[in-house]
């Protein structure tokens, strides 16, 4: 029970922190997404997607043009490796950071939520072994 606990507050806490430190952080997706005849985009700003890591992690950017939105997806990894999405508008240096932040809880795989990207670019970014690696904007 008491392991439990510590667990439960370390991730409350994590939370907590991210929430302070990237204000802009979203967990839940847009409303009106979906991940309806996904693809991956080839044709990248200032990168490649997919990506793969060093260590054989696959970063990857899916998208689909039925609802107009994208997500981040990790593949070939461990539990707690981490993926989200990234959304700024095509002439913006700022962006929109932690869009669907999760973590492989259990298998090797994980999607983030869809996020709309209407006209903004958009870009995948996972963690493993204390590297992250993006994908380029799409």
């Amino acid at each position: 029970m008491e392991t439990q606990f510590r667990r439960v507050s370390c991730v409350l806490g994590a939370a907590v922190v991210l929430g302070l430190l990237c204000p802009t952080a979203s967990f839940a997706g847009d409303p009106d997404c979906s991940q309806e005849k996904p693809f991956s985009p080839f044709e990248t700003l200032d990168g490649d997607n997919p990506v793969t890591m060093p260590n054989g992690r696959v970063i990857e950017l899916r998208a689909s043009n039925t609802s107009k939105c994208a997500w981040g997806r990790i593949s070939h990894g461990t539990p707690g490796e981490e993926i989200w999405t990234d959304r700024k508008e095509p002439s913006a240096n700022g962006h929109e950071g932690f869009l669907g932040y999760t973590r492989i809880d259990s298998g090797s795989a994980k999607y983030t939520d869809a996020f709309k990207n209407d006209g903004k670019l958009m870009r995948a970014c996972g963690s493993s072994q204390g590297r992250i690696e993006c994908t380029g904007w799409f």
